[in-house]
């Protein structure tokens, strides 16, 4: 319920109200809140004529942008056609690692901080149980993640072409343009956004993915394969949230709430979807 006042110094107090209490902190964030707020300030009265909300709602958050089957298909498919607008052993280097570290991040649903701070040392790649130990990511948490076959192979052919091909031996298992040196994840989703911008699926002033959509797009495509599969999600959740690195299930499930494709999926299998989609407020 909101009160209905007159007057600057009226607002003024209430944007003071807890200072007494906690030594000012909280003063002017209360102010910060009032003056830029239209709905807390009429429109044409901008002092005169003002009402107090009970409540501030939070900022939303952004909506995650999940990719579809047919999206990530095209998306790889200009992947592996990518030649470098520039011709010379760097950037012919750069274009391979591409191909590898997008698909390391779609397929096992790693952050780009995580695959791109990956070292050599924190990867296994012997065939039949590849995995990469994932060190202190959100949260400080360690966990490991299990690579599919032909993903450790291409990581391993990458990383037999950088030191044959061109005597690079970095402590990274993707090294950037210094060798050094990781790649930036500002690099990485530029890179990103220039293969999107090939595809069909690119609309010029249409909401575009980023590279952590490739996360997402992970996460959902699993989803959706399982309930497809008849499998119980409330069962499997906890499994795909400790391999995301997620706090908890209700992390994971959040994308479950925007994406269509999962509700066609939830109505063909006549389940109600509060059973088995519970409320969320945010995603890693």
């Amino acid at each position: 319920m909101t009160a209905s006042v007159s007057g600057k110094g009226i607002i003024l107090r209430w944007s003071q109200k807890k200072s007494q209490a906690n030594g000012g902190r909280q003063s002017l964030s209360r102010e910060q809140d009032v003056r830029p707020a239209p709905a807390v300030i009429i429109y044409g009265f901008p002092w005169d004529h003002c009402y107090i909300p009970a409540k501030f709602s939070a900022k939303s958050k952004t909506l995650a942008y999940v990719l579809n089957e047919d999206e990530v298909r095209s998306f790889f498919r200009e992947l592996d056609s990518y030649q470098p607008a520039i011709r010379g052993t760097r950037f012919e280097r750069l274009a391979m690692e591409y191909r590898a570290i997008y698909r390391l991040i779609f397929c096992c649903g790693l952050r780009v901080s995580e695959a791109r701070l990956l070292k050599r040392s924190d990867v296994d790649l012997s065939g039949g149980k590849a995995k990469a130990m994932i060190k202190q990511s959100k949260g400080r948490k360690d966990r490991v993640v299990f690579i599919a076959d032909d993903v450790a192979g291409l990581c391993s052919e990458c990383i037999n072409i950088l030191q044959e091909r061109y005597g690079i031996y970095s402590e990274y298992l993707f090294p950037a343009g210094d060798p050094e040196k990781p790649f930036r994840a500002a690099s990485l989703n530029a890179k990103f956004k220039e293969i999107w911008s090939r595809t069909p699926y690119a609309r010029p002033g249409c909401r575009q993915p980023t590279i952590h959509s490739l996360r997402h797009s992970f996460v959902v495509i699993r989803m959706n394969k399982w309930m497809e599969e008849g499998k119980n999600l409330n069962a499997m959740m906890p499994y795909l949230s400790a391999y995301l690195g997620h706090t908890s299930p209700q992390d994971t499930f959040y994308y479950y709430h925007q994406i269509e494709s999962s509700f066609r999926i939830i109505r063909k299998k006549d389940i109600s979807s509060g059973s088995i989609i519970p409320e969320v407020s945010g995603y890693e």
